[in-house]
């Protein structure tokens, strides 16, 4: 039984140098870092050695937990929240519920993810669209563009672009009340490098008209 708790201990302080980084004094939520740090690294770890034994690939085991988080179109007294497509590419929705005399400003956002993984679906990313919308009094849209490796470069690129060109439409900014002249295209991680590649992309051609 001692032989076991020694084995134990031991296995945790090597976890905890394995999972540990030191953190700047002059960031808020040391521990929240710390949290989400860890929980890269180990599911980095398990599924290297998922992919060694051959159970499955390397970048499914963080499609799998990414799943584990995925939310439904759940809308509140503030936001209505839609699931669609825009040019056949999935999209979320977030439309403020309160009238506005005037045209609303539209933010589109992309998520990060390391162009592997993840989804405008999951919980954290449904809480900040639904936040920003709510507060913004803005049109929120999430696009779920399409994950490497099954579909590479520049696919996720592509399907941003699809989507703004989408919105950026007569039809579709009067359908949602949106102003033209406030239109903001932000993303995070991996959907921040989308974001700017959009935005030349699509200022590129609307030059060129």
């Amino acid at each position: 039984m001692g032989y076991k708790i020694l084995c134990f201990g031991i296995f945790c302080v090597i976890f905890a140098y394995y999972i540990y980084t030191p953190i700047p004094e002059n960031i808020e939520e040391c521990w929240r870092v710390r949290m989400i740090d860890a929980v890269v690294k180990t599911t980095s770890l398990v599924g290297t050695l998922f992919e060694e034994i051959g159970l499955m690939k390397y970048e499914d085991t963080f499609l799998t937990l990414s799943s584990l988080h995925l939310s439904k179109p759940v809308s509140d007294e503030n936001v209505t929240v839609i699931d669609t497509n825009f040019s056949d590419i999935p999209v979320r929705l977030y439309l403020p519920k309160k009238k506005s005399e005037i045209l609303r400003p539209a933010i589109i956002y992309l998520h990060g993810g390391a162009f592997v993984f993840g989804s405008c679906k999951m919980q954290p990313y449904d809480d900040l669209n639904r936040w920003t919308a709510n507060k913004l009094d803005a049109v929120v849209v999430g696009i779920d563009y399409r994950l490497a490796p099954q579909y590479p470069f520049p696919a996720a690129l592509e399907d941003s672009v699809l989507v703004v060109k989408f919105i950026l439409q007569d039809k579709i900014l009067d359908k949602y009340g949106v102003d033209p002249a406030c239109i903001c295209i932000s993303g995070d991680s991996s959907g921040a490098t989308l974001a700017a590649a959009a935005t030349q992309l699509v200022c590129c051609v609307s030059l060129e008209v």
